[in-house]
């Protein structure tokens, strides 16, 4: 079992990164990985451009550590932003990462994410087209190693009139042809959604089209850490998957489940 999607103080998280391995040592996990926020808008649940040399030296010390039950890896969680691809590129080089979580919170200027309310005028069905194409050309940039939190769209529980699935199956050939993988992020029963990101349809399609998965707390607190991944995995079973995808210095291989 890993978790590679973990905040720290350093972004939005609540915990410090020692913190985080305390409760990951009671958690069983083979492999932690920490993804902070770096997103070029700068907004104040990513890691300061300020911080990115401070983020590195505490990675590095982390590398030192011995005799821990579990690998720890370091990742970022990388916004894509349209026509800021080569920019993206130069920041996720100033980092010696294991991977690159790449996710959308962004609508043009409008972070999507964060307020419930500014969806009191918003034409949903159009928000969920503008998603998936935006989800699409983030696929196709060669930028990310792994996609967070696919169908995020659904966080505040509003759904589009028409039936996802063609989205789904759109989707899912283009993660397949981008040899990219998607993660299960177990954060959305916590939210308005109270369902994984993204849901079983999703699942189904993308494991139809041999796209691989891993696994994702999205955890904000150490104590998420690993958060309903019994859940996780029993689901992936059912499905068909068999192992999960895992990362070292931008190269993947495959555990099993």
């Amino acid at each position: 079992m890993v978790d590679y999607h973990i905040h720290t103080i350093l972004s939005d998280g609540k915990s410090t990164h020692e913190e985080c391995l305390q409760y990951a040592l009671k958690s069983g996990l083979q492999e932690i990985g920490f993804s902070d926020h770096v997103c070029l808008k700068f907004p104040d649940w990513a890691t300061r451009k300020a911080h990115f040399e401070k983020m590195k030296s505490i990675f590095l010390d982390l590398k030192q550590r011995k005799n821990l039950p579990f690998s720890i890896k370091f990742g970022i969680e990388a916004d894509y932003l349209r026509g800021l691809e080569k920019a993206i590129q130069k920041s996720i080089a100033l980092f010696p990462v294991d991977y690159v979580i790449g996710s959308i919170h962004y609508i043009g200027d409008w972070n999507f994410d964060t307020h419930p309310k500014d969806y009191k005028h918003v034409d949903i069905n159009q928000f969920y087209i503008d998603y998936f194409q935006l989800l699409d050309e983030c696929s196709r940039s060669g930028l990310f190693d792994i996609l967070g939190h696919i169908d995020i769209p659904k966080k505040f529980g509003y759904y589009p009139s028409f039936s996802l699935k063609p989205y789904y199956e759109k989707m899912a050939k283009v993660f397949a042809q981008s040899d990219i993988v998607y993660e299960l992020n177990t954060s959305g029963l916590d939210r308005t959604c109270k369902a994984f990101y993204p849901d079983d349809d999703f699942i189904k399609t993308c494991f139809n089209q041999n796209v691989p998965v891993t696994l994702g707390s999205d955890a904000h607190r150490a104590s998420d850490i690993g958060k309903y991944f019994n859940q996780a995995v029993e689901k992936l079973k059912a499905v068909g998957y068999r192992k999960i995808a895992v990362f070292n210095q931008r190269k993947r291989n495959f555990i099993l489940l």
